[in-house]
């Protein structure tokens, strides 16, 4: 096999986009370099089997090298209708088996779809979808997330009738108040919602389930609901001294400065733990005028979340370059105070010692303590979905996983009847392409359970494929029998 190279993909100079929220890391590829790199696929195929979201990626990536941009944007949108968000912000596991990785490296699947979704401003003009007229159906959504947006929308162009509820004052769940403006523009993310909604989807703003409305109204209102709420209730490590008003969980960090607020960082930044969630905090820090970071993480560098993946070394390849120190084995057992302010963190070196479980397990070595100036500090240390929204009676009635999860069945529905769920209060693998997927799934299933299917025009629903090799018995199977 003939080696040629990946075509490089240019980055802003990392001193001057640490210091803006609207400098994105990574250039967008030129129609010549696009060209090139598309023209690099041999069309294996083999990336799809990869992609949560079974886009038809050997495809999309020809309609690029013969100069379609158009055409590789409907087929992304056959399963995604998040091409220039995901395009950005997507983990690629697509890259990680590609066979050209060690020739010349991975093709670069993520940034040739960005290419393309960013050559239109307005999707309506090139997909051309024909939206059936709406039907007596009406199905709501909680959270105006990936999945709950990718649901709303196949279900839409169905002639479903479908309300969007969203506690937060803009669309986009996490992808809004999750991920940093450098990483994902905001304007990115308007303009995908926003066709989203010009196809009839209703979405309603600062409306709190369980407050504004009841959960048990929704039911009674809707002939099907999805659950696309999140993690978004912050883990707190509950270390001495946490109650000080200058700690914050990365969660709220993260949702406040992007919904406007200049936090008052200081100057120098502890964020506790080694996940994306971490470095996007970090990163964040410095762009709100920090100018010494520090990222602990009580294990090692190799196991991090998301490791070993292209899409983790890319990450801390990027902090790095913006002067984030990572400091690796060590866990923080106290927070120092003067007055209700933190002013130093306390901490232990680990040691890692094989467990029977079979991962190294960190074991803090307290003969010596450690300690680090701060001006704030960041808990970057896990989320959950908060299901007070259910009240205690459909509480006590969703089966959720050991570790805090939605159990659904193989149409997406969950043990309440009705009720659908997805994204990451769903899956493990708490990404936005598995929340599209979710979506995706629970779209098949809710028209399956509205006796819809044989109605449906197959041209605009995602996964078809995945879903006719289902059984068909699969979905009147007793919950216990059809759950995952």
């Amino acid at each position: 096999m003939l080696k040629f190279d990946r075509v490089k993909i240019q980055e802003e100079d990392p001193k001057e986009r640490s210091k803006s929220f609207t400098i994105e890391p990574m250039k967008e590829y030129t129609t010549e370099e696009a060209t090139a790199e598309a023209s690099r696929c041999i069309g294996c195929n083999i990336c799809t089997q990869a992609c949560p979201a079974s886009l038809d990626i050997g495809a999309y990536i020809n309609s690029t090298a013969v100069g379609d941009p158009a055409q590789t944007v409907r087929i992304v949108f056959e399963n995604l209708p998040f091409p220039a968000i995901i395009g950005r912000v997507c983990t690629h596991n697509c890259e990680d088996i590609c066979v050209m990785y060690d020739t010349g490296g991975p093709l670069a699947i993520r940034h040739l779809k960005r290419y393309a979704a960013d050559q239109f401003d307005d999707y309506g003009k090139i997909l051309n979808v024909k939206k059936r007229s709406f039907i007596n159906k009406r199905v709501a959504v909680i959270g105006a997330g990936p999945a709950g947006l990718s649901a709303a929308y196949y279900l839409s162009i169905q002639g479903v009738r479908v309300t969007v509820f969203e506690s937060l004052p803009v669309m986009g769940g996490f992808m809004r108040v999750g991920i940093p403006r450098y990483r994902l523009p905001f304007e990115v993310i308007e303009k995908e919602t926003g066709y989203i909604t010009s196809n009839g989807v209703e979405v309603k703003l600062n409306t709190k389930v369980g407050t504004d409305i009841t959960f048990k109204e929704i039911l009674n209102s809707y002939d099907a609901v999805f659950l696309g709420v999140g993690t978004h209730k912050p883990r707190m490590t509950g270390t001495p001294g946490s109650d000080a008003n200058n700690l914050m969980h990365a969660t709220e960090f993260l949702r406040r400065t992007a919904l406007g607020e200049k936090l008052p960082v200081g100057n120098k930044v502890i964020v506790i733990g080694g996940g994306f969630t971490a470095n996007d905090a970090a990163r964040s820090s410095l762009r709100l005028g920090a100018n010494e970071i520090n990222i602990m993480y009580r294990r090692r560098e190799v196991d991090r979340p998301g490791y070993p993946s292209m899409n983790a070394d890319e990450e801390m390849e990027e902090s790095l370059g913006e002067s984030v120190n990572y400091m690796w084995e060590v866990t923080p057992f106290e927070y120092v105070k003067e007055g209700d302010r933190i002013v130093q963190v306390k901490y232990w070196k680990n040691q890692m010692v094989q467990d029977t479980g079979g991962r190294a397990k960190p074991v803090p070595q307290k003969e010596k303590t450690f300690t680090m100036d701060v001006d704030f500090v960041i808990e970057a240390t896990g989320q959950e979905t908060d299901f007070s929204f259910l009240g205690e009676e459909y509480a006590r009635q969703l089966r959720l996983t050991p570790h805090g999860g939605i159990i659904v069945d193989q149409r997406g529905m969950t043990s309440i009847e009705g009720v659908f769920s997805g994204g990451d209060s769903t899956n493990m693998t708490h990404d936005l392409i598995s929340a599209v997927r979710d979506g995706d799934i629970a779209t098949l299933g809710i028209l399956d359970y509205l006796n819809l299917m044989d109605k449906v025009n197959e041209e605009y629903l995602p996964l078809l494929d995945r879903w006719k090799k289902f059984s068909p018995m699969a979905a009147k199977l007793a919950y216990a029998d059809r759950v995952k």
